[in-house]
């Protein structure tokens, strides 16, 4: 420090005393050279930091510090874009009036979960209790319909069968016990009456044979009873052919008539469905009756019920009690939130996540604090490309069980963009950085931590690749190495 002085005091001689101090600056800056420059790296020397750390015991307690090692992770180059969630359109609905009515009854309010086939609102609609009476009526004649066919084709089989006993030649007295609970109609006795005309018609010409035989009765008369006998038989066979015939005539009649009922009854219940507006009508034959609702009764025809078609949350409502509605007006929306969509607009620098198909996994990562980040499943990617943004759709399901994300919420997309590769990976978390170099902190004891420079490289789903610098299986600090690093450089300052 004094050869320091003299310099400067040498050097205040040089400037007052001009020219002639030249040569005295010259020695006293040779002569006290070596002073100085020997003495200038000892003023100069920078500190040595150093890349190891040793913490007392209270302050690694206090820092928390996790660790973690580096694994080979296979890693998926992604991109991040912003995304909107959405209805899942087909867990959404408008619930429309199929008719004009007046509102009677609103049963539930905005926010509110229905299940599916809960009465959402009720509706008095004099059209739709027409149609319903319409329906009734139709109704009412199919089952007569049906009850005439049966009763024909019972009358049809009957008469089959006696036909048959007839032809046997089976005793009247026979035939009316075995026919006695067999539906035959009037062809019961125009039968029977006939049948027992032939049948004495026969004894009478057995017993004109004999007579004859025996000389009691002439040639003549055998021939007027052998007369007698074939007109009855040709009597009974033309009343067996008509009588087939008109009960074959009045099944087919029968049968027309019921096909013909039924069409009127399908009409009909057709117009009711369409009136009402959705697919509860069922047909006769099911538990739901020709009305559409199987607990209205006759006198509240004109009653129309609207029922959720799926579980979910009532968005909003467009009417009140009272209020008179026009067919085809929204009424209320549905929507079931446990599930929504996710869209997001893939430019250019994205498409190749275009060869993304349905079922594939992408993430998704809110803005919103205490929401985790979460899978979505590719429901489609367009084909498209939209002229004014330059973009292509994609849409995607995310599964939203507790009810936290909400449809219209700005949520970002990790878009993958490339193939997935196997690479040495470490967490995010682990990675520091100082002048513009990126390390790990690594343990050597409990209370020791080595600083180890490394390169990174794919950033992707909380992992960074490591390109040089670790090796597999070494542990570093994933938790608290900003901790380390304030204290590593406030050693490095004191040193």
């Amino acid at each position: 420090m004094k050869n320091v002085g003299w310099f400067k005091i040498a050097a205040g001689l040089l400037v007052v005393g001009g020219a002639a101090a030249g040569g005295w600056w010259e020695w006293s800056q040779s002569g006290s050279g070596d002073t100085a420059v020997t003495n200038e790296p000892e003023a100069a020397e920078e500190a040595v930091v150093t890349d190891v750390i040793d913490l007392p015991t209270e302050k690694v307690a206090a820092a928390q510090l996790q660790f973690a090692a580096a694994t080979s992770t296979e890693l998926i180059h992604e991109h991040v874009v912003p995304g909107r969630l959405q209805y899942d359109d087909r867990q959404h609905i408008v619930l429309r009036s199929a008719t004009n009515g007046i509102i009677t009854r609103l049963l539930v309010k905005p926010g509110q979960s229905v299940q599916a086939g809960d009465v959402l609102v009720e509706l008095s609609s004099p059209e739709v209790g027409n149609a319903r009476a319409d329906a009734l009526l139709r109704q009412s004649e199919l089952k007569l319909a049906i009850e005439t066919r049966d009763w024909e084709k019972s009358t049809c089989d009957g008469l089959q069968k006696l036909s048959e006993a007839i032809r046997r030649r089976d005793a009247v007295s026979k035939i009316r016990k075995d026919f006695e609970n067999v539906t035959l109609g009037r062809s019961r006795e125009t039968l029977l009456s006939a049948y027992s005309d032939l049948l004495l018609a026969e004894t009478q010409l057995e017993a004109a044979e004999e007579n004859q035989r025996n000389g009691v009765i002439s040639t003549r008369t055998l021939d007027e009873r052998n007369s007698n006998r074939d007109q009855f038989e040709a009597v009974l066979t033309a009343s067996l052919e008509e009588q087939a015939f008109l009960a074959g005539q009045s099944c087919r009649k029968a049968e027309a008539s019921v096909k013909d009922a039924e069409r009127r009854l399908r009409i009909s219940l057709q117009n009711v469905r369409t009136l009402l507006g959705n697919t509860a009508v069922q047909t006769s034959n099911n538990s739901d009756g020709p009305l559409g609702e199987s607990d209205i009764p006759e006198d509240q025809l004109s009653l129309v019920q609207l029922k959720a078609p799926f579980a979910g949350t009532i968005e909003r409502y467009n009417f009140s009690q009272n209020e008179r509605v026009e067919a085809g007006e929204p009424l209320m929306t549905l929507a079931d939130t446990t599930r929504l969509w996710v869209a997001a607009d893939l430019r250019q620098r994205e498409w190749r996540a275009l060869q993304l198909q349905p079922g594939d996994k992408v993430r998704v990562m809110t803005t919103l604090e205490g929401i985790e980040n979460r899978e979505a499943i590719v429901h489609f990617a367009g084909r498209e490309v939209d002229v004014a943004t330059n973009a292509v759709p994609l849409v995607a399901v995310i599964e939203n069980p507790d009810g936290r994300l909400r449809p219209g919420m700005f949520v970002r997309v990790a878009i993958p963009v490339s193939d997935p590769r196997k690479s040495l990976a470490v967490p995010e978390s682990a990675i520091l950085e100082h002048d513009r170099k990126s390390f790990v902190f690594s343990p050597e004891n409990d209370h020791t931590f080595r600083r180890i420079d490394v390169e990174p490289g794919l950033r992707t789903n909380g992992f960074v690749e490591i390109l040089s610098g670790l090796k597999d299986g070494d542990q570093v600090v994933a938790s608290g190495g900003f901790l380390l690093k304030s204290e590593l450089l406030l050693q490095g300052e004191s040193e």
